[in-house]
């Protein structure tokens, strides 16, 4: 289905996930619509933006990241296609924690697998002038580096280290481009809204927060897991 979603404008993507309410599932809980609005608007130097997914999952007790990336990996993959096609970039980064570095033939597979059916790589998913496609970075295993702007230090091989704001992200991230962090449930959210709709996700949850979170439950518990 991705292709037939791909082919409606960029604004009516921005709209759909306006619509939904979805505020980002990294831990801030900013409206996602916004901060890809913030960053189409951006004025971007050479016409390059970015899609950057935080999947530095590195706090205490949570593995939900870790589960949609070796389960949902396409659906990740869909939403950040997606996200690219809303904000016009090009280029897309999964810093992938570097605990996880035996996820990386399993997410590789993947990518291969979707450039080959034409969903990656030059006019994507069919899109004339669409030009998407995505490539892994492994951390290092610095707490630090699950911070968005610490995380572009790192991707561009310096030491992670958290930058001061302004300028944010948007306005000027990775490679000096505007660039939009978002985690990995936040982008697995955003392709099942595509598909559904935005009015879907906003008749889940409340009011103030819409759709649904995934809890990671671990420790001396009698029922440990994931729960939606």
């Amino acid at each position: 289905a991705l292709p037939t979603v791909l082919a409606r404008a960029p604004v009516q993507l921005l709209a759909e996930v306006e619509a939904s309410g979805l505020r980002g599932r990294g831990g801030a809980g900013f409206p996602t619509a916004r901060k890809w609005r913030f960053c189409a608007e951006a004025d971007a130097a050479d016409g390059q933006r970015c899609v950057v997914c935080n999947a530095d999952e590195g706090e205490p007790g949570t593995f939900k990241d870790r589960v949609l990336l070796s389960r949902h990996a396409d659906e990740l993959f869909d939403g950040m296609t997606l996200a690219a096609r809303a904000i016009g970039a090009q280029t897309g980064r999964v810093y992938l924690r570097g605990e996880y570095r035996f996820l990386l033939p399993h997410l590789e597979s993947v990518l291969e697998r979707r450039r080959a059916q034409c969903l990656l790589g030059r006019d994507a998913g069919g899109v004339a002038g669409f030009d998407f496609d995505i490539a892994i970075h492994l951390g290092a295993g610095a707490y630090v580096c699950g911070e968005e702007s610490a995380l572009i230090e790192s991707l561009e091989g310096k030491r992670g280290t958290p930058r001061i704001r302004p300028p944010f992200p948007v306005q000027r991230g990775y490679l000096g481009r505007p660039t939009v962090v978002n985690n990995v449930e936040t982008f697995v959210a955003v392709a099942h809204i595509a598909r559904r709709g935005g009015a879907w996700w906003a008749g889940l949850g409340t009011a103030e927060s819409t759709g649904t979170k995934i809890h990671s439950v671990s420790g001396d518990c009698e029922r440990p897991g994931l729960y939606e």
